[in-house]
């Protein structure tokens, strides 16, 4: 088959180690969320891990001495399915499973989309935000019944307990109800420039055609919404045109700047420019002919050895081939390349990109509703993608998300179906051939280096001796 170059071994790549099915009924596409937190944890491993999954926090004594900030955030899993909420809680060698009470009610609350996001700066104001958009019956007894939406804000104004799981377990204590009038889409977050300050906010697209950012005020901590057109002069001219975002990013560059990208339901695209002020310096829009399932922005090497290194967009729809848009800053919306075979499983759902052969460069994944995912690595010296790997599941794939779930140094792979989670650990036997190769290659450079050293010592002793002899 045409651009697939695939190693049909399951396990060429990645192992699945586990399998968590959710605990009542499905998710969506918008319920899944990396949460980022520099709050301990303390829970220690369940003897039934990893099957275990706590539906309340265990009695277990704390450390006796308390844990302070970790130095390094670490990333966990929290994921959506109807009426409750689950979190991965990443640690040492495993992770716990512990199930969250939102106090909504089974069978006539679902939620919709969801996003967690932690607060503050000092060690004395961590808080961690939980979002999620709801869908509730007007009346349960009735089977054609409509529905009221809602934003929900959990925990934003409460301060975070010493632990994770203490604080996730108690973060329906607060909470702030916005109401809304239509169906909301996806939730996502990111800081804005308002009146001369960096700040956290989340955006919310409606199906009223517009896309909504809520800020929080810095005396009351509720969240409030504020117009999009003084932050965000693209996304008011979406909302002044009535279209329905499907998906958004907002990219935050390592040189200070921002990109935000866009897409709608009947197939628009859009993708914004920002500099360190926050102002908008350019803006490119087209239309496709299918409608946009998702977007991505990502930088194709994992090294961080330029600041201005080019970007890359991923587009997925759901009646189309997905594409790739390389040096967006340059050459904006203007050329892309097919991903091969990425149409011929059903609507794409999501994108995800990640080195996954550790050469430093990122490979791209889709994920499909007919169940399968797709890695991509580009053809060396071209702007093309070959298949790389393949897998198929039971159900279809609606997020793929990469991060150290075991803290053991290495990332795992977490793909997110209609009815649970798989999670996959890389194949053990390539990361430690793969380490040996650095491990050798750092040995070398460091002979190298020191052959140098003498070499320029010997040549120094060598000059000396001559200028003594000439005087």
């Amino acid at each position: 088959m045409e651009g697939d170059s695939s190693n049909h071994d399951d396990d060429f790549l990645f192992k699945e180690t586990h399998y968590a099915r959710y605990g009542y009924e499905r998710t969506n596409i918008y319920g899944v969320s990396l949460l980022i937190s520099r709050l301990p944890t303390y829970l220690d491993r369940a003897p039934d891990f990893p099957s275990s999954r706590h539906d309340q926090l265990p009695d277990t004594i704390l450390p006796m001495e308390q844990k302070g900030l970790l130095p390094k955030p670490r990333h966990h899993l929290i994921t959506a399915s109807a009426s409750e909420l689950t979190a991965f809680i990443a640690n040492d060698g495993y992770w716990n499973c512990i199930c969250l009470d939102l106090g909504l009610e089974t069978g006539k609350s679902e939620v919709i989309a969801l996003d967690t996001m932690e607060l503050g700066n000092g060690e004395d104001d961590i808080r961690v935000a939980v979002v999620i958009a709801v869908a509730q019956k007007t009346d349960n007894d009735i089977e054609q019944a409509g529905f009221t939406y809602s934003l929900r804000i959990y925990g934003h104004d409460t301060p975070a307990k010493p632990y994770l799981e203490q604080t996730l377990a108690n973060i329906s204590a607060s909470s702030q109800l916005i109401p809304l009038d239509c169906p909301p889409m996806q939730i996502t977050h990111s800081y804005v420039h308002y009146k001369g300050e960096k700040r956290l906010g989340f955006f919310a697209s409606l199906m009223d055609g517009a896309v909504h950012l809520y800020l929080q005020d810095e005396t009351t901590r509720q969240f409030q919404e504020i117009s999009v057109y003084s932050q965000y002069p693209m996304l008011q001219k979406i909302s002044d045109r009535r279209i329905n975002i499907l998906f958004m990013q907002l990219f935050s560059h390592p040189n200070g700047t921002q990109v935000v990208c866009a897409g709608g339901q009947h197939g628009e695209l859009f993708l914004g420019f920002y500099d360190k002020d926050g102002k908008e310096t350019r803006s490119h829009c087209i239309r496709t002919f299918s409608p946009i399932t998702s977007v991505l922005i990502f930088q194709p090497r994992v090294t961080k050895a330029s600041r201005d290194e080019e970007l890359c967009l991923v587009v997925t729809s759901a009646i189309k081939h997905a594409s790739v848009y390389r040096s967006i800053q340059t050459d904006g919306l203007a050329q892309h390349r097919i991903l091969p075979q990425s149409a011929l499983y059903d609507s794409v759902l999501c994108s995800h990109a990640m080195d996954v052969d550790w050469d430093g460069e990122r490979e791209i994944m889709i994920g499909t509703y007919g169940r399968q995912v797709l890695i991509y690595k580009q053809v060396t010296g071209t702007q093309d993608y070959n298949v790389l790997w393949r897998r198929q599941f039971a159900y279809p794939i609606y997020r793929i998300v990469h991060f150290d779930l075991n803290c053991d140094g290495l990332d795992e792979l977490l793909v997110t179906t209609m009815y649970g989670v798989h999670i996959f650990q890389p194949n053990m036997l390539k990361a430690k051939s793969r380490l040996l190769e650095v491990l050798q290659f750092i040995q070398g450079t460091k002979r190298q280096k020191l052959d140098l050293l003498l070499e320029w010592k010997k040549q120094k002793e060598l000059e000396k001796s001559i200028i003594f002899e000439s005087t």
